[in-house]
């Protein structure tokens, strides 16, 4: 499914920054991936931030009078609420079809699944466990498991919220991973949020070495 040139993956540390900035940096690793530079971004937020996936409307994904800032990712995907979250942007050259697009997703899917059990926090694709319920109309990405979600296999928690954007020739699939409890009351940016619950922590630090270790099994 990938390309030869995997082995090329640049995984970095990059720190804190606004919204905007993270969005802006995740769209600019597709180009690179295309002429077959994979990258691998490990990042935070500098405040409580929204990422509405590129088909939402934000005036029908969030709540009236939400006081959170909002950007648009360049992946598909529901809303997620940010700022106590570690994120990753991953994107990698493809050799398939990009319509075949839960292919590819279960192509990538285990560098993440194998990172989070690397730091500590059990994880495994949705499907491969009992858990897996209808998405349900709510915008709030952590609100619903379906079967390409990342979850708790001990008790079906939806650990990571993945969105990705195929296009000839790359994937870009972006990660949010919940280490701690909202700054912001969920309840004032989605009209049916997820009930925060994280049992788990992990640091950019310790993900972004375990990132390195999986991505490189594929090398």
């Amino acid at each position: 499914m990938f390309t030869g040139v995997i082995a090329k993956v640049r995984v970095w540390d990059d720190g804190v920054n606004d919204g905007f900035t993270n969005m802006s940096r995740d769209a600019d690793l597709i180009e690179p991936a295309i002429a077959g530079q994979g990258a691998c971004r490990i990042y935070e937020w500098d405040g409580p931030w929204v990422s509405l996936g590129r088909s939402q409307v934000p005036e029908l994904s969030l709540s009236p009078g939400c006081p959170v800032p909002h950007v648009m990712r360049p992946t598909g995907g529901k809303a997620v609420l940010h700022g106590h979250d570690l994120t990753v942007g991953i994107a990698m050259p493809v050799s398939i079809d990009p319509r075949e697009v839960k292919a590819i997703y279960r192509g990538i899917v285990p560098i993440l699944v194998g990172a989070l059990n690397q730091v500590g926090i059990p994880a495994a694709l949705a499907e491969e466990t009992p858990f897996v319920r209808a998405a349900g109309k709510v915008a709030d990405c952590f609100a619903h498991v379906s079967a390409n979600d990342i979850v708790d296999p001990a008790n079906g928690a939806k650990v990571c919220g993945c969105a990705l954007r195929v296009v000839s020739g790359a994937v870009l699939v972006q990660a949010s991973i919940p280490v701690g409890i909202p700054t912001v009351n969920p309840a004032d940016v989605f009209r049916d949020p997820a009930l925060p619950n994280r049992k788990f922590s992990a640091t950019r630090a310790e993900l972004t070495q375990a990132l390195e270790i999986e991505l490189a099994k594929f090398a």
